[in-house]
């Protein structure tokens, strides 16, 4: 069997080498939802993300931490101080 170009496939691996492509014989979306039910099922563990453990910290209400020293919230000045502004309001 002949490409179009002349050359037979045992002609193209001799001369990709080690760069010839070998499929897996799955495609991408075969291969993600194969890698999906293992995990559902226990056979694979899921994966654990670094930035999950160590991300932002929020109290029991879901409102998030601070650090201290952060920077100027408009809304807890406002909540201090009621008079600062005449009208607050945007109409």
């Amino acid at each position: 069997m002949s490409t179009p170009n002349g050359y037979t496939p045992d002609m193209i691996k001799e001369m990709l080498g080690t760069s010839m492509p070998d499929p897996p014989g799955e495609s991408g979306n075969v291969m993600r939802r194969r890698k999906g039910q293992e995990m559902r099922d226990g056979k694979r563990p899921f994966p654990v993300y670094k930035t999950k453990k160590t991300g932002p910290n929020f109290d029991e209400d879901g409102k998030y931490i601070y650090p201290e020293g952060s920077g100027f919230r408009y809304t807890e000045f406002l909540k201090d101080n009621p008079n600062a502004t005449t009208n607050n309001k945007v109409s």
